[in-house]
């Protein structure tokens, strides 16, 4: 009889690797909240941010959602945050015993909420080719990041929290997920290792 074993994907989860000194500079930066005390706290981030609309998640009105894009590295742009923000990576490429040989492309991504039936974007993967993924969650947000097999089958759900970070298989398809209650912050590293 010929059995198979079925390779369980490469997901790991970390809370609290990065220093909390860090976690609180990232979450000023990009978020940098001024709490009034109800839903309508506001965001004043520091970081230069761009609209971006999100056609993988229509409202249930038929509009497109739109999320904000803070690009930390990609072919053709090199933020001046790279040097901190490049410290997330590295901590956990270390912590996992992984050589980092190069960010690929790094972005941040503030995501509101909006009306829609979907509790996440489509299924996706970042590169066409073999790559490692860093997702970091700068803040407590609902809107779980969601991994699916090959027949977008649902295999694990991983909850935003600040200082939580999720090291992966570029190859998973993922889908971010839609938060109902606040801004959902992450940082999304590509990687080469």
């Amino acid at each position: 009889m010929l059995t198979t074993t079925k390779k369980k994907p490469f997901i790991k989860i970390f809370d609290d690797l990065i220093p909390k000194y860090l976690q609180d500079y990232i979450e000023q930066v990009t978020l940098g909240r001024c709490e009034t005390g109800g839903e309508d706290d506001l965001i004043f981030p520091t970081v230069d941010f761009y609209c971006k609309y999100e056609s993988t998640a229509k409202t249930t009105d038929g509009s497109t959602p739109m999320s904000f894009v803070h690009m930390l590295k990609s072919s053709c742009r090199l933020s001046p945050h790279l040097e901190n923000f490049g410290l997330i990576p590295q901590a956990v490429c270390a912590h996992s015993n992984l050589p980092l040989r190069d960010i690929l492309v790094g972005r941040i991504y503030i995501t509101v909420p909006h009306n829609t039936d979907q509790t996440h974007y489509d299924a996706h993967t970042d590169l066409p080719y073999d790559h490692m993924v860093v997702l970091y969650y700068v803040n407590d947000a609902d809107g779980d990041t969601v991994f699916f097999d090959n027949n977008n089958n649902i295999i694990q759900s991983v909850s935003p929290k600040k200082g939580r970070a999720v090291l992966f298989d570029g190859n998973i398809l993922h889908g971010g997920g839609i938060p109902t209650k606040g801004p959902r912050c992450i940082v999304n590293y590509d990687i080469k290792v």
